[in-house]
């Protein structure tokens, strides 16, 4: 076994310790962790910690990383599941809170260079979030990620118009101070967000928001129902007798 893999057992073990005996078996393995920091009931397979007094680590999170620095204040809640060659900053009082999901690909294999997941002062997400770290995300001061069921994205794939082939394209992502994001976004590769700006619920965010406004999905809207299929001439009823149901094709339309 290498010396890495010995080190990271090390502090997976020292992590599980009771409190002043943790942070003393972890400074002791080359970390630096400070006189009131807290790390709970956790699985820490990470190369160096750094946490500022009053930061603190909560219960049944599993991580497995290369740097964690946590300003003052700075907390993750419970059960989140953090996993890849990626680091993680958080400022002063940012939060990571519960059932998050951060994940990177192998490093080589399936991602290249460093990434790094940011959080500036007083930001956060929230719960039940899924953060794609493939390339860096940063989010500046006073942001949240709000709700439930955010994703951010930062790669994604463009296929050959026939055949097997594709490429992928990644990008990181920035998010600015003082934005609000509602739940249920996606936030696709390369995104940049200003400061300032509010975010409906349900958004899907494909490109730049470059100024401080309030953005949302389309509204929804009335529509007369559609006429019966039988006299559409777009649709086309499928004959047979084993369908539990009626069935129409939709026509290919004349170009």
């Amino acid at each position: 076994m290498n010396a890495r893999k010995l080190r990271l057992g090390a502090t997976a073990i020292a992590a599980l310790l009771p409190g002043p005996l943790a942070r003393w078996a972890l400074n002791a393995l080359g970390h630096r962790i400070a006189a009131g920091a807290r790390i709970g009931l956790s699985l820490l397979l990470v190369e160096r910690i750094a946490m500022e007094r009053g930061s603190w680590i909560g219960h049944f999170n599993v991580m497995h990383i290369r740097r964690l620095a946590m300003r003052s204040g700075s907390h993750f809640g419970r059960r989140n599941l953090i996993r890849g060659p990626l680091s993680i900053a958080l400022g002063p009082r940012s939060i990571i809170g519960n059932r998050n999901k951060i994940v990177r690909g192998p490093l080589g294999e399936v991602t290249v260079g460093p990434a790094l997941l940011r959080l500036g002062e007083l930001s956060s997400f929230t719960a039940d979030h899924r953060i794609d770290c493939t390339a860096s995300v940063r989010l500046g001061d006073f942001t949240t990620v709000a709700g439930v069921g955010c994703e951010i994205w930062t790669h994604g794939y463009i296929h050959d118009t026939a055949g097997a082939g594709r490429y992928r394209l990644d990008g990181r992502v920035t998010i600015g101070s003082n934005v609000y994001i509602g739940s249920s976004c996606i936030v696709t590769a390369g995104v940049h967000i200003a400061d300032g700006v509010i975010v409906g619920a349900g958004a899907t965010i494909a490109r730049s928001l470059e100024g401080p406004a309030m953005y949302v999905s389309a509204a929804l809207r009335q529509l007369d129902r559609p006429p019966a299929p039988e006299i559409r001439a777009d649709l086309q009823r499928v004959q047979d007798p084993r369908l539990c149901e009626p069935v129409f094709i939709k026509r290919r339309s004349a170009r």
